[in-house]
């Protein structure tokens, strides 16, 4: 029988429980998990958006950064979930126009974008978050010679070697299979192995062109109001991080090798963005002003962080 999560924040109005959100957090020294709570480290999640820099993964195993020249920022946009900012669309369509894709052969819905600043009320392709995944799956059938018109199905030949990827660098060879929200997919792993996998990602210098240009371009990487940008970007580049839909976050801290996973049972990005901020100033990791960032956040409510985490 799986545990349960536990409560992680609750906030109260005029001293009355206004809402309470539960979840997990894992903390790990190397492959081990050293603390954690909530679910067992055991139980099977599906990563979503956080397995993007894992299945990018798959184009240190070719030439195809060299044969094709692919940029820092191509690198870091095939392992986001941008927010769909002018300078996102401009690389996206720059990219798909040299590798010669089509974006009728994106299997892939238009959407909104994150960033609705200056979004002029026509969705595109381009827009949705996954777009970047979705043109490096291309790229990389392209480049194989594999054909291109279901990419997205489980027996495609790109998505065997994502799945093969992802067995070799979790160390778990998943019998859980899943859909994402943009049709490509998933194979469950729990909290230990998504930890490994990350781990031996970080630890291997195959995939350092990856690691170093997310790093470098935080803001190509995700973007305004993105949780895992602002991460990198206020830790200098010794932290890594990713989001994913679902709850889900992961930081990395270089000096220190050591994971912190987060995931959340409802997907509110502001909830959150506190409990994260409030876990990394409990581990010294990155220090913020969260009394500042609950105000922010959460207009003017008192709230209450349920459990200790400090080592």
């Amino acid at each position: 029988m799986n545990s349960k999560p536990e409560l992680l924040l609750s906030t109260k109005r005029n001293n009355i429980t206004d809402c309470e959100y539960y979840g997990s957090i894992y903390l790990s020294d190397k492959n081990k998990i050293i603390k954690h709570i909530g679910k067992n480290p055991e139980d099977i999640f599906f990563m979503r958006s956080l397995a993007k820099p894992l299945q990018a993964c798959i184009i240190s195993d070719c030439n195809i950064i060299q044969d094709l020249n692919l940029s820092e920022r191509e690198i870091a946009i095939f392992c986001a979930s941008h927010s769909g900012s002018p300078k996102h669309i401009e690389i996206l369509k720059r990219l798909a126009k040299r590798l010669k894709i089509n974006i009728s052969d994106l299997i892939l819905k238009p959407d909104t974008p994150l960033d609705t600043r200056s979004f002029k009320g026509k969705k595109t392709k381009f827009h949705n978050n996954c777009c970047g995944k979705h043109l490096m799956m291309l790229a990389m059938s392209k480049y194989l010679g594999y054909e291109t018109k279901n990419y997205t199905s489980y027996d495609h030949p790109i998505q065997k070697l994502i799945y093969s990827k992802q067995t070799e660098l979790s160390g778990y060879k998943s019998q859980y299979k899943t859909k994402d929200g943009c049709s490509t997919p998933l194979w469950g792993l729990s909290a230990k192995n998504i930890i490994e996998a990350y781990y031996n990602f970080f630890n291997n210098d195959k995939y350092k062109k990856i690691i170093n240009s997310i790093i470098k371009y935080p803001e190509i990487y995700g973007g305004y109001d993105r949780l895992d940008s602002d991460i990198i970007k206020l830790s200098k580049g010794k932290l890594f991080s990713k989001v994913g839909a679902g709850g889900f976050i992961l930081i990395y801290n270089f000096k220190e090798k050591k994971s912190l996973l987060i995931k959340l049972t409802q997907n509110n990005n502001s909830v959150r963005k506190l409990i994260t901020m409030y876990a990394l100033n409990k581990l010294d990791w990155l220090k913020t002003n969260i009394e500042e960032l609950e105000y922010n956040q959460q207009n003017e409510i008192t709230a209450k962080y349920c459990y200790e985490f400090q080592i």
